[in-house]
């Protein structure tokens, strides 16, 4: 996993911002969200179909999943709380700002996988959330 910041990007004439993708064969972590094992929601973006598909079964990590992220010599345990398939592409900006609700800071600790979907067309953004869990 790589850091990733935001990057100002123009949309139907109006500029955002918008967080970069790692390129390689990395996750991103968003370098605004929290830190493993922190207070508040660590967002960790990835490619589902190019660029090592780091995130390609994605889609397929059930609810009350348990997996396991480590940073450095640390482990960190998380259960899957929510899956979420999102309609972005062509969607007017109101639906893209709404659907990044899920990237936003948050007062309880969890963490957020965010991919494209599907795997052929990349229409949809694909949201996980899990919240830590009891070790291994």
């Amino acid at each position: 996993v790589v850091a990733v910041s935001l990057n100002r990007v123009n949309i139907g004439g109006n500029e955002v911002l918008q967080w970069g993708v790692p390129g390689g064969y990395a996750g991103g972590w968003h370098n605004e969200s929290a830190h493993l094992g922190g207070q508040g929601n660590v967002v960790i973006n990835g490619h589902n179909n190019i660029l090592g598909e780091v995130f390609r079964d994605l889609a397929n990590v059930p609810i009350g999943a348990e997996m396991t992220v480590y940073d450095k010599d640390r482990a960190y345990s998380y259960k899957v709380t929510q899956v979420e398939t999102l309609a972005e592409q062509d969607q007017p900006l109101s639906v893209r700002l709404a659907n990044a609700q899920w990237i936003e800071p948050t007062t309880d600790q969890r963490l957020t996988l965010v991919s494209c979907w599907p795997y052929e067309t990349n229409s949809h953004r694909l949201i996980v959330v899990a919240v830590p869990s009891a070790s291994p």
